[in-house]
């Protein structure tokens, strides 16, 4: 597999990946199987369901994707700050991502943003 920031780059695109089938193949392979991703809004478990809510995301922020600022990594985590951006590449948001991986796969992701 991959270095760990390719996967998160992988795992960032498949915010605006629009075909739910091409998403799901992508994050199974990055993601374990006991995955869990929180933010201040939802908690999901399991690929299927983080492309769900991907997909609500790409219908509530039309046009929106994810660039990383900054990653930093050490002991199988991963801190990864980011900016939200329109089509105009204007920030919308930023926030932070907290990341555990295992076996070179993304195990649990708990992202920090302020709310609306």
């Amino acid at each position: 597999m991959e270095a760990i920031g390719e996967i998160w780059d992988i795992y960032r695109t498949c915010w605006n990946e629009t075909s739910s089938v091409q998403r799901a193949e992508k994050l199974q392979k990055i993601l374990t199987d006991d995955f869990e991703y929180k933010d201040p809004n939802f908690e999901v478990k399991g690929y299927i369901q983080l492309s769900d809510y991907m997909k609500q995301f790409q219908e509530e922020f039309e046009g929106a994707s994810f660039v990383t600022t900054d990653i930093n990594i050490h002991h199988n985590r991963c801190l990864v700050n980011w900016n939200m951006i329109n089509d105009n590449n204007e920030v919308l948001s930023n926030g932070t991502s907290f990341v555990l991986y295992e076996n070179n796969k993304l195990k649990q992701i708990t992202g920090f943003f302020k709310e609306n």
